[in-house]
């Protein structure tokens, strides 16, 4: 993803060393690094449970998982509210276990 964004601003003439300059500093460099070591685990992992399980479960897995993990990062680093939002979370949660289940 990042390669496409690189070559598109390389190609639209707004790519220069000035601008690549921040990003190769040890800091932000090696944080890139670990984010695409990470990313890479994880879509091997998630190459992994479609091979080994139904794709329909991993993507319901995936999906309300995602959904369950963002709402618990915004209550707990961004200070959310809950209000409201319980019984939506408690229905995905539901649905992916049902899912499971069968």
């Amino acid at each position: 993803m990042a390669a496409t964004t690189m070559g598109g601003s390389c190609a639209a003439g707004g790519l220069t060393k000035e601008k690549l300059k921040p990003f190769a500093t040890p800091k932000v460099a090696s944080m890139l690094a670990l984010v695409c070591c990470l990313d890479a685990v994880y879509m091997l992992s998630l190459y992994k449970a479609v091979t080994l399980i139904s794709p329909v479960y991993v993507a319901a897995i995936k999906r309300g998982g995602g959904v369950l993990m963002s709402s618990l990062i915004g209550v707990s680093f961004f200070g959310e509210s809950v209000t409201g939002r319980l019984p939506p979370i408690f229905a995905i949660a539901a649905g992916v276990v049902l899912l499971c289940l069968k």
